[in-house]
């Protein structure tokens, strides 16, 4: 499969519908039911697949469409990258929230609060908060 088939097929099983429907199907299936799609590392998609503009172009139509009940949330972690401009252009500039770095001490917060001291020791946790924050 390609990315155009998977992400369809997962779109499909989501609406719960017939898992042999097509893109049109579907089409008329976000006339009737509400899909909020959302996209981690969207500018991946274009890094390892030939057909993601015309694909991504076809689910920004899909989510400029007020008459289907689709929405997209794309979630990037390189804002100066040139695939992440592409999303930009591709989406007729999108509402963008851009949210800072964690930092040394937020990371550090976060692996003591999840894996805690007595496992891993607190040395080590602040080598990995200071390796990662940088």
């Amino acid at each position: 499969y390609g990315l155009k088939e998977a992400m369809l097929n997962k779109i499909v099983a989501s609406l719960e519908i017939d898992q042999k429907a097509n893109q049109k199907m579907v089409e008329k299936q976000l006339h009737r039911k509400t899909l909020i799609l959302v996209l981690d590392e969207i500018d991946m998609m274009f890094k390892k697949s030939h057909g993601a503009r015309s694909w991504f172009s076809t689910l920004i139509s899909w989510a400029d469409d007020k008459k289907m009940r689709f929405s997209m949330i794309g979630i990037s972690n390189c804002v100066n990258y040139d695939n992440a401009n592409l999303v930009r252009k591709l989406a007729h500039a999108p509402r963008e929230l851009a949210f800072s770095a964690y930092t040394e001490e937020d990371i550090l917060a976060i692996l003591q609060a999840r894996v805690g001291t007595r496992i891993i020791d607190l040395k080590a946790l602040q080598l990995i908060s200071r390796r990662v924050a940088a």
